[in-house]
């Protein structure tokens, strides 16, 4: 049984990767995105300046995708486009 964690404001955008097996929901108002494996496990993403390599707030997420490369994107107002990538473990 999947549930919401307590701190999401709203839900601006879903995804499911099928791919991987993951789940992502947006929130622009708590300003995260939550990623759900199939077996509970779950990480947060913030969008807030200084975390993914962000110099910047995202102002306003409300669309979230992803490709065949695991390359996340997300799109905000006014239409910005954000791409996020998984960096190679060392």
């Amino acid at each position: 049984r999947a549930s919401l964690p307590w701190f999401l404001k709203d839900i601006s955008g879903l995804h499911y990767d099928r791919n991987n097996g993951l789940l992502y929901v947006l929130s622009h108002e708590s300003a995260v995105v939550v990623v759900s494996d199939l077996d509970g496990g779950r990480k947060v993403m913030s969008l807030r300046r200084g975390h993914c390599g962000l110099r910047r707030d995202i102002p306003q997420a409300e669309g979230i995708a992803s490709d065949d490369r695991d390359t996340l994107w997300i799109v905000s107002e006014p239409n910005l486009f954000y791409r996020f990538t998984r960096m190679a473990a060392s």
